[in-house]
C-alpha cells in the first residue's frame, strides 16, 4: 500500500478575528448577534408564512361551487410556467428532462384549484371591503421586477404589459392588501 495523502480538517478558532475574516464584525459576539438576529428573522418569516397559507387555506373551504375551469387551467398554466422557469433558472433544458408533462399538470390539479378558491375569496374581500392599489406601489413593484431582471423600469413595464403581467401585478398586490385587512381582524391561536 503506499498511502498518498494523509489530510486532516483544521477548523478555525472562533474567535475575533475569525469573525473579521467573515466580513466587517468588530467581535466574535457581533458575529454570534448577526447571527442570531437572521435566524430570528428567518424565524418570523416562516412563521408568517405559515399564518398566510393556512389562512388560504381556510378561504378556500368557503366556496362551495365548482371552480371555473378557464381559471382552473390557468393556474395550473401558471404553476408549470414557474415550474420551468426554476428548472431554467438552475441551469436544466426542461425539454430534455424525463417529465411526463401531462402527469404533472394532473398532479397541479387539487392545490390549483385551492389557489383559484382562496383568491375568489380574496378578491370578494377586496371588492366588499373597497381595498385598492396605489399607482406608486404598482411602479414601485415594476421597478423592483426591473431591477431583479436587469432591465430599465421602462423596458420591464413594456414587456408587463406585453404579458399582461400588470394587471396581475395589480390583482397581486390587492389581494396581499385584502390578506393583510384578514389577518388584522382575525384571532391567531397558535397550537
Amino acid at each position: 500500500v503506499t498511502v498518498k495523502a494523509v489530510r486532516k480538517r483544521i477548523v478555525p478558532e472562533l474567535d475575533d478575528e475569525f469573525a473579521k475574516d467573515l466580513g466587517d464584525f468588530a467581535s466574535l459576539d457581533a458575529l454570534k448577534a448577526r447571527v442570531r438576529e437572521d435566524l430570528e428573522h428567518e424565524a418570523n418569516h416562516e412563521a408568517e408564512r405559515e399564518i398566510r397559507s393556512e389562512l388560504m387555506k381556510q378561504l378556500a373551504t368557503r366556496v362551495t361551487f365548482e371552480v371555473p375551469q378557464a381559471l382552473l387551467e390557468r393556474e395550473i398554466d401558471r404553476r408549470v410556467e414557474e415550474f420551468v422557469r426554476r428548472l431554467i433558472d438552475q441551469q436544466i433544458d426542461p425539454m430534455k428532462t424525463n417529465i411526463n408533462w401531462e402527469e404533472f399538470r394532473e398532479r397541479q390539479k387539487e392545490a390549483a384549484a385551492e389557489a383559484v378558491r382562496g383568491a375568489l375569496v380574496l378578491d370578494e374581500v377586496a371588492r366588499r371591503e373597497r381595498v385598492a392599489v396605489a399607482h406608486e406601489e404598482v411602479e414601485a413593484e415594476i421597478a423592483k421586477y426591473a431591477e431583479r431582471t436587469g432591465r430599465t423600469p421602462a423596458a420591464a413595464r413594456a414587456r408587463l404589459e406585453k404579458e399582461g403581467g400588470v394587471a396581475r401585478l395589480y390583482s397581486g398586490l390587492r389581494r396581499e392588501r385584502a390578506i393583510d385587512f384578514l389577518l388584522s381582524r382575525a384571532t391567531i391561536v397558535q397550537t
